[in-house]
């Protein structure tokens, strides 16, 4: 199989992408930087459309970045590190390195006619709170009426998107007879729903938290908690507010996504870095309210998974899941009930471990980015249904084939 073609190169190391809410997925958003911009390394954000890649006809490969960003934002000194792009809202929100907390955005028309991206204002005291302790993560529900901030402290807060007030918090102390109390929040996602939150922490640990339940413990309750039996799998603080918490016999966690499962229930999506330094995906349930069930656990890369990403499948009813390895592949995969089908896999995607990933809104395309300032474009051009049908019919030649052979053994003889 020929080579992909080489990634874009943009200066400095990338952090993160994300596609804006066009429906065609024409757009992306990049982030990340080096050092101060005095040092000639920038931290920005850059605006960068996507375009035919007329050395390509068909497959994956035959869209492209463009060279030359369509807008850039400087950020100083600060790195951009994550971000997300709020659904059904105009807003783009950036997490800053160092503890500086995250800044909302904007896309508007400079005077020259040209995107840029337009700060919005927070309220001095509520930018502050953000402030509280260093912010890794951050993801917004189905509605982009609430976005999920998680800290470094294992601490998760969820917060209007119009005001940024704070509206409900995860405080990891309140939970210590389920889950290990040190470590920070990595990757987090809603589920569709909204009431469920998917979590996956830096020391690999995954859980479920039901966010839209229960009240905040008072002490009493706390106490007697903390009493109960160290080693279940779930546990609950103040008013059912339910953690669910991953068994960890196959390895570490790594990546998440929330989809719709047939049955109106949550599918949960993880990748796993196993013992056997190879990496898997696998989907999970909550059982009766406080099991993790595993659904499908397959292959997925060589090497150790560096990032993952999901699209709910709404626009095409191909419900997907992108995997990356810290040898630079990615793998695109198609989700079923009770399966994961390889639609695409791309080796050697970038020179060296893949940071981020995302699906653009309609799932035809998926934008990649490495800590070598790489960043490509994956066309989604393969169902699983097109997977299907060509082994039907490869299974349906299998006999004709067979007999030719025999009859060709025949003569020879």
């Amino acid at each position: 199989m020929a080579p992909p073609p080489p990634a874009r190169k943009y200066g400095h190391p990338l952090f993160f992408c994300t596609f804006t809410d066009s429906a065609e997925g024409s757009q992306v958003v990049l982030g990340g930087g080096g050092g101060a911009s005095s040092t000639g390394v920038a931290n920005r954000l850059l605006l960068v459309p996507v375009q035919p890649n007329d050395a390509v006809k068909g497959g994956p490969h035959k869209d492209q970045l463009k060279s030359d960003p369509a807008s850039e934002l400087h950020t100083g000194d600060i790195t951009t590190v994550s971000g997300t792009w709020v659904q059904n809202k105009p807003y783009f929100v950036a997490v800053l390195s160092g503890g500086a907390g995250l800044s909302k955005y904007k896309l508007g028309k400079g005077a020259d006619g040209k995107e840029e991206f337009r700060e919005v204002e927070v309220d001095g005291g509520k930018a502050e709170s953000f402030k509280q302790a260093e912010i890794k993560t951050v993801a917004s529900n189905a509605s982009g009426t609430r976005i999920a901030v998680g800290y470094n402290t294992g601490k998760i807060v969820i917060y209007d998107t119009e005001t940024m007030g704070e509206i409900r918090s995860f405080d990891p102390e309140k939970h210590e007879d389920v889950l290990p109390p040190k470590g920070g929040i990595m990757n987090l996602c809603y589920s569709p729903c909204g009431g469920k939150i998917l979590v996956v922490k830096d020391s690999g640990v995954a859980f479920v938290w039901e966010s839209g339940a229960g009240a905040p413990a008072s002490p009493s309750k706390k106490k007697k908690k903390h009493s109960k039996d160290k080693k279940s799998n779930s546990g609950s603080a103040g008013g059912g507010a339910t953690v669910v918490k991953f068994p960890q016999d196959l390895g570490t966690f790594r990546g998440c996504y929330a989809f719709q499962g047939g049955d109106g229930k949550p599918l949960f999506c993880l990748g796993v870095n196993c013992k056997d330094r190879k990496s898997r995906v696998s989907t999970w349930r909550i059982a009766g309210g406080s099991h993790a069930a595993r659904q499908v656990f397959r292959y997925a890369h060589g090497a150790a998974m560096t990032a993952l990403a999901g699209h709910s499948g709404e626009a095409t009813g191909n419900r997907l899941v992108a995997t990356a390895s810290s040898e630079g592949d990615v793998c695109v995969f198609s989700a079923g009930e009770s399966s994961l089908t390889a639609l695409h896999r791309v080796s050697n995607a970038h020179m060296i471990f893949v940071t981020d990933l995302s699906f653009s809104r309609d799932g035809r395309r998926l934008v990649s980015v490495s800590a070598d300032a790489g960043a490509r474009i994956t066309c989604v051009t393969r169902s699983a249904k097109q997977i299907a049908m060509q082994r039907h019919i490869l299974l349906a030649l299998l006999p004709l084939l067979v007999a030719l052979i025999i009859a060709l053994v025949r003569q020879l003889l």
